[in-house]
């Protein structure tokens, strides 16, 4: 048992260590972190307004769908033929600056659907969850993946890796004394 300790000391304390535990905490951390920018509104939870997308149809001019924030869908000019059940099971439209917005329709029916739209561009990522009637929608599901989310989990991770590499010193300091306390033990005994 005391080979383990020491051996464990050995690795916990070394300088070599810490990006392999900084590496294995930021992959624990990631999904934690992550889960923090969820928003489930059956929970009572508001969706992520300004990244909150909605689609409908028939959309304006060449496009084959429309898209919306939440946030602005009630200053969205409406048209009597608009219908937020879509016809096609899945649409993408790529914009000039990068930005994407894609839906799938999750189940099909002709008086609701669920419906998740994607949105993503250089900085953000967002996922809208809904639940879709000809003429409104109701909110299910809002998450957002910002450039923070891996600042954060980073963050936790040297916290991690910084703790074990005081806890491998400590437990050496431990170990050395332990061991330098048996050899002094072991002098001061009388020989045989």
């Amino acid at each position: 048992m005391p080979s383990i300790l020491r051996n464990l000391t050995v690795i916990l304390g070394a300088l070599w260590f810490i990006p392999i535990s900084c590496t294995t905490g930021l992959i624990a951390a990631y999904p934690l972190v992550s889960q923090s920018y969820e928003r489930h509104m059956d929970k009572g939870d508001a969706p992520y307004a300004g990244l909150f997308y909605v689609v409908w149809q028939p959309g304006a001019g060449q496009d084959a769908f429309g898209v919306s924030v939440l946030a602005n869908l009630a200053l969205v000019e409406k048209s009597p033929a608009r219908s937020f059940i879509m016809e096609q099971p899945a649409g993408r439209i790529e914009g000039g600056r990068g930005d994407i917005h894609a839906y799938k329709v999750l189940s099909s029916g002709a008086a609701e659907q669920p419906i998740e739209v994607v949105y993503a561009n250089a900085t953000y990522d967002s996922v809208s969850r809904y639940r879709a009637t000809p003429s409104g929608i109701t909110p299910l599901f809002s998450k957002v993946k910002a450039p923070d989310i891996m600042i954060k989990a980073l963050l936790i991770a040297l916290g991690i890796a910084g703790g074990l590499f005081a806890v491998g010193r400590f437990l050496q300091r431990r170990v050395a004394r332990a061991g330098a306390e048996c050899d002094a033990a072991r002098l001061a005994l009388p020989p045989k």
